[in-house]
């Protein structure tokens, strides 16, 4: 099937739900930095508790950096609604009035993620008694920035451009994202999916297993780590490079034999969503 012409092209579309996929591998890449992130900080993710309260902190700060720098860039008003995959409602989003030129959306798309992040991790680590709530916050924040990620990259492989951010979608007036742009989100965003699915399948299978330590051609892939506490022995699980390697592999040989497929198919849909006939 034909490639799309990006010199003939209109704009595109793109929207939550067609990248959700993308917006999950990416939050786990987000939430694994950022855990390294606060371990090399000091701070303990303690106190699991203030999780609830710290998502509402984080979605209120997220939206608000974004509101904040739309403004800061020229945006005029800009509106609070819910953005959803489909029918499902997936979290908030901040819609901008006026359409912006890709550079300035670029710059307000990633300010929670360029900004928030630093702050709320000196924060964390400046600020005894909140520490723990900062720190959740801290994570949530990174997490939830995978969307404004995913989005960020498609946008910027389009070249120059007007964005209208309409909160859960964006309309570009650009030529189509680039093929090789979005091989490589495809693949990134898969890698790091399988890479958390099959430390989470170490996790429930080592210990019935009766192994201790488990490697892969001298890699390290897991192991179990014993905690002594006051009153019990804390079995957890280490995660070593083997893992990533492993599925680094596999992912690799999907990719080389459905890699281009998948990237046709999701640039088509973009451009079929941002084609003037689908805006009705």
């Amino acid at each position: 099937m034909a490639v799309l012409d990006r010199s003939s092209a209109q704009g595109f579309e793109v929207s939550v739900e067609a990248i959700s996929p993308h917006m999950a591998g990416l939050g786990v890449g987000l939430l694994a930095l950022a855990g390294a992130a606060l371990e090399r900080a000091s701070v303990p993710l303690s106190n699991p508790e203030l999780a609830i309260p710290a998502i509402a902190i984080a979605v209120a700060v997220h939206e608000a950096a974004h509101a904040l720098a739309a403004k800061a860039l020229g945006a005029g008003s800009f509106r609070l609604g819910l953005a959803k995959a489909g029918k499902l409602v997936v979290g908030f989003s901040v819609s901008v009035g006026e359409p912006m030129p890709v550079e300035r959306w670029l710059l307000a798309a990633l300010a929670p993620l360029l900004t928030l992040s630093p702050l709320l991790l000196a924060l964390a680590r400046a600020v005894g008694p909140l520490a723990p709530l900062l720190a959740w916050t801290f994570l949530f924040n990174a997490i939830g920035s995978s969307g404004d990620a995913a989005l960020a990259w498609i946008v910027a492989s389009a070249g120059r451009g007007i964005v209208r951010d309409l909160g859960d979608r964006l309309s570009v007036e650009a030529p189509p994202p680039r093929l090789w742009a979005l091989a490589l989100l495809d693949a990134v965003a898969l890698w790091l999916s399988a890479s958390f699915a099959v430390a989470l399948l170490l996790l429930f299978l080592l210990a019935p297993l009766g192994a201790s330590r488990l490697e892969l051609a001298g890699l390290l892939v897991a192991e179990k780590v014993a905690t002594e506490e006051q009153t019990f022995t804390l079995l957890s699980l280490r995660v070593g490079p083997g893992v990533p390697v492993l599925t680094a592999a596999a992912v690799a040989a999907f990719e080389a034999v459905a890699g281009r497929r998948r990237a046709e198919g999701l640039l088509r849909e973009l451009a079929a969503r941002g084609a003037p006939d689908a805006k009705g």
